[in-house]
């Protein structure tokens, strides 16, 4: 049974990153996703007199129904290639399931932002760059699925710089 604190109340913006295996083009969907627990920590290593401080952040999505793992993510149809008709009767695409993985980016809060790497000032490091400070963001460099198992509060986790 899940029973999330009360301080999984942020939402934020996650852009899910997909490269064409034909065409090598990088696209990229973002989702909306409310709920969730997002913290910036501060990290110290000490290896003998040297200490090392850096900052990471924590997110944390409350398990859902529109995740799907990344390799069955990648088949979903995508309903923005040019040129193509939307078949009204599937459901399941791109742009309605999210799912997690290195190399996306998490923004904290709901941010409206079209991010297309082959267009000065809408790449992905524009919007890195313009979130970075405030209300905060991150690329994804690990990922745990926590669910299954007889677990309390699934949910999936994203960890980046």
């Amino acid at each position: 049974m899940n029973n999330y604190p009360e301080w999984w109340d942020d939402t934020i913006t996650l852009f899910n990153k997909y490269t064409d295996p034909t065409t090598k083009k990088v696209k990229w969907f973002p989702h909306v996703i409310t709920d969730t627990f997002y913290k910036i920590v501060q990290e110290k290593l000490t290896v003998n007199t040297i200490t090392v401080e850096s900052d990471s952040t924590i997110c944390r999505i409350r398990v859902s129904d529109d995740f799907v793992n990344p390799i069955d993510w990648n088949e979903l149809p995508d309903n923005n290639i040019v040129g193509s008709t939307v078949d009204p009767t599937i459901t399941d695409t791109k742009e309605t399931k999210f799912t997690l993985r290195m190399g996306d980016i998490i923004v904290a809060g709901e941010v409206d932002f079209e991010v297309d790497e082959y267009d000065k000032g809408k790449r992905s490091s524009d919007l890195l760059a313009k979130y970075r400070e405030w209300p905060g963001c991150f690329t994804v460099e690990t990922v745990a699925i926590n669910v299954g198992g007889g677990r309390g509060n699934e949910h999936y986790s994203a960890r980046g710089k």
